[in-house]
């Protein structure tokens, strides 16, 4: 009868939003949240105790599926329901509404279960509503009810239009050589030979980049130049130790953008640099470039830098 645990509960996370709502329409809805929460953190590992607790002897329960069922049913399948490889679900809260009447109370919200670790998956929409009866200074769920909730009505068009669609750009021949090129020759300009001149024709005015590490650390071509200035400059002074950057070999993907230019991504490498002695391996990581191309000139327009690992 009970297949998992997201069929049973239908659904009684409480979100912060929910508690705040929850408070301001009955006295007891703290202590409805608590013990919800503390149902939930039994319930999630199977602990007959905790459905023991929270369900009512005289417990009707009403599942999505539209099963009926009562407290013992729910134990008995709970401690006969085989392993199952059923994907678990992430469980969230909305338009949570406690309403309390003396002894009585009752809890209706918005289910949302979004499968775990399955990016790209639908989540499940549920409407519940559970009835609690206080007795002995005890709230115990005397009924249940959860609706799975109907997919959204599609606007429906005046005609039936046909599907045309545009394939993607594809790459002129040489592409990947040219963006390899200027690839190299931005980063030489920005590591090896503090070419501020060359580095500023690299970059578009409108010129962005992020950074793990620093988040939007430029918001356009300008600021972006003044930073790699104040970088050889502190160079030049001692007070920074030279660096270089290599692409590794073979990580470099390169993809057209119609009428603007394209996308490279790939994987470098960057050393800390010392005269007499050999490059030293500092730290990874990966990076996607926008490059516009301009009269035939190649500027990067955008830039990720993300996915730094140190070097052991």
């Amino acid at each position: 009868m009970v297949r998992s645990l997201g069929m049973l509960l239908a659904g009684m996370l409480l979100c912060g939003h929910g508690i705040a709502h929850a408070a301001e329409a009955a006295p007891a809805a703290r202590e409805l949240t608590e013990l919800l929460r503390s149902f939930l953190d039994g319930a999630s590992r199977n602990e007959i105790a905790a459905h023991e607790r929270f369900w009512a002897d005289e417990l009707v329960y009403t599942s999505s599926a539209g099963e009926r069922t009562n407290k013992p049913e729910i134990l008995a399948g709970l401690r006969e329901a085989p392993e199952t490889a059923e994907e678990p679900l992430v469980y969230s809260a909305e338009d949570i509404r406690i309403r309390q009447y003396g002894d009585l109370a009752v809890v209706a919200f918005r289910l949302v279960g979004t499968p775990a670790g399955a990016a790209g998956k639908s989540p499940l929409h549920y409407l519940n509503t559970g009835t609690f009866l206080r007795r002995d200074g005890e709230w115990r769920a005397v009924a249940w009810q959860a609706t799975r909730e109907a997919e959204p009505a599609r606007p429906v068009p005046a005609k039936e239009a046909a599907v045309n669609l545009t394939p993607g750009a594809v790459a002129r021949p040489g592409l990947a050589a040219e963006i390899l090129a200027a690839d190299a020759a931005f980063f030489r300009a920005f590591f090896d030979t503090c070419d501020i001149e060359a580095v500023r024709r690299f970059v578009t005015d409108d010129f962005e980049m992020f950074h793990d590490k620093g988040g939007r650390v430029a918001a356009s071509g300008a600021e972006f130049v003044k930073s790699a200035e104040d970088k050889c400059r502190r160079q030049a002074e001692g007070t920074d130790f030279l660096s270089t950057r290599r692409l590794v070999p073979d990580t470099l993907q390169v993809y057209p953008l119609n009428s603007f230019g394209a996308i490279s991504t790939g994987t470098h490498e960057f050393f800390a640099v010392k005269q007499g002695a050999p490059d030293r391996l500092t730290e990874t990581g990966r990076f996607t470039i926008v490059w516009k191309e301009e009269n035939g000139t190649w500027k990067l327009a955008r830039a990720l830098s993300y996915d730094h690992v140190l070097a052991p």
